[in-house]
């Protein structure tokens, strides 16, 4: 019995790596790593920015009082080894230090790494902090947001829940320095007012506004009074209202069943349907096993995508695809495209996630998603195929070995594959000493701006290897 057992956890891993973090799905809760004491560390590593060669070093800092209230500090400094030239030459202060660096509030603002009271779905829940893997609601508005692509482009948002029998509220801000995103959805269980142990009480009624505030709408070049050429923003903002119902049908002792569909509507844009069942397994054991699944199906306008505040997002915003129906050598913002699109046929997506999670100690999984979707081609909206695909595992070995990695690909089609072969990844490997010490080496992928004049992002690789410590207490 015993090997059946071992066969059939076995059987469930291996099918969770062919599902093929961008899932709504957070393993760090439960890694005791992360809970109460305090600790500081530092890291070391050179950066690769085109031509120029810089080194970081990371001072850090954190308190955990409890598992419901904790804050940590870093203090980041660049050094430029080796400068770049044209494009890549990066502007210096003090002889050695990027100008960059320090000319902005966001750059004060965010040594404060993050503040957070609360756990996610408490009754009272506050949290500062980058912004990684945000979901609201089943995720068709805002879904696997990420904001920390660009480089050395630190954001710090906010995400503030209250969770009550009756109504609840989740807000979102991707920043503070100042915000781009901002919204968040309202819920309503209308049945529990009266009687909270019925069954009809499984009925969530949502809505939801979010909102880039500063979204560019197109983007040109100039000349400044220097004589040199800069790019210039025309701002607008994208909008998008949605309604949803959520109902949790079956709600057993070792599994949970839950149907939900969402309408929404991009303003001055078109509209999309999401169809989607959630499947919770609770497997009996010494150790919580849970399998995690969502199902959903999608029917949508030609102006609409779904998950528009996806993990791309602060890169697509002024650097989508495609060609602009009025300027067809051009690159677009991601509104600009979408506004250009109008009286195409509805089309439909699907998409699909799974997750195994030994709580504390292993958790796998990832999601696969497929969208027809249009683009514009010489003023000409066709159809093309659209495909994202994410994994992630976290792995905690003897208490002391924890490996974390995921990574998100996208295609976008033939008309605007840039970021087709250049995914968004995120890995690292620590080792414990022992309780008090941890080192280990990571790498993570960013972009930054590299041509100026047509706002065009330049995918760029950063690694640190063997040179992060960390001493807790």
């Amino acid at each position: 019995m015993n090997k059946l057992v071992k066969l059939s956890v076995f059987a469930l891993i291996l099918a969770s790596f062919s599902a093929l973090f961008s899932v709504d799905f957070d393993p760090d809760e439960a890694y005791d790593r992360f809970k109460k004491g305090f600790s500081v560390g530092g890291s070391l590593f050179p950066t690769w920015q085109g031509k120029a060669l810089l080194l970081e070093l990371d001072l850090y800092g954190s308190a955990e009082f409890s598992n419901r209230l904790g804050f940590g500090v870093g203090l980041p400094v660049r050094f430029i080894l080796k400068n770049g030239s044209g494009a890549d030459e990066i502007e210096k202060t003090g002889g050695i230090f990027p100008k960059e660096d320090w000319d902005d509030a966001r750059d004060w603002v965010a040594i404060l790494n993050y503040f957070h009271y609360g756990n996610s779905g408490d009754m009272f829940y506050f949290y500062f902090g980058e912004q990684r893997n945000r979901y609201v609601g089943n995720g068709s508005i805002v879904g696997a947001y990420f904001g920390d692509l660009r480089l050395y482009h630190p954001q710090r948002g906010v995400n503030l829940e209250v969770n009550t029998d009756y109504a609840g509220i989740d807000f979102f801000m991707d920043d503070v320095t100042p915000p781009n995103v901002v919204g968040g959805r309202v819920y309503l269980k209308p049945l529990s007012f009266l009687n909270k142990e019925s069954y009809a009480n499984n009925l969530e009624i949502g809505a939801s506004y979010f909102a880039d505030v500063f979204a560019p709408d197109k983007i040109t070049s100039k000349t400044a009074s220097s004589g040199e050429e800069e790019r210039e923003l025309f701002k607008s903002n994208a909008q998008i209202f949605g309604f949803d119902i959520d109902f949790r049908l079956l709600a057993l002792k070792y599994y949970q069943l839950t149907f939900y569909t969402d309408i929404n509507h991009i303003v001055d844009a078109g509209t999309g349907l999401h169809f989607g069942l959630k499947h919770k397994l609770m497997m009996p054991g010494s150790k919580d096993i849970q399998i995690l699944s969502k199902w959903e199906v999608r029917a949508m306008e030609s102006n609409y995508v779904p998950s528009y505040f996806n993990t791309f997002y602060d890169i697509e915003r002024e650097y989508y695809k495609g060609q602009s129906a009025n300027e067809p050598v051009t690159n677009t913002t991601k509104l600009q495209h979408i506004l250009d699109l109008s009286g195409g046929n509805w089309t439909a997506g699907y998409y699909f996630d799974l997750v195994f999670d030994l709580t504390g100690i292993f958790s796998v999984g990832g999601s696969f998603e497929h969208n027809k979707l249009y683009t514009l081609v010489a003023g000409e909206a066709r159809k093309y195929n659209n495909y994202q695909i994410n994994t992630f595992i976290n792995l905690k070995l003897f208490d002391a070995f924890f490996i974390d990695f995921m990574i998100t690909l996208q295609s976008l089609g033939e008309e605007g594959k840039e970021l087709k072969n250049q995914p968004y990844f995120r890995g690292s490997i620590a080792y414990s000493i022992n309780k008090y010490f941890t080192v280990g080496f990571g790498a993570v992928s960013k972009w930054y701006l590299y041509d100026y004049e047509i706002g065009e992002y330049r995918y760029y690789m950063s690694f640190s290897l063997g040179a992060f410590a960390g001493f807790r207490f």
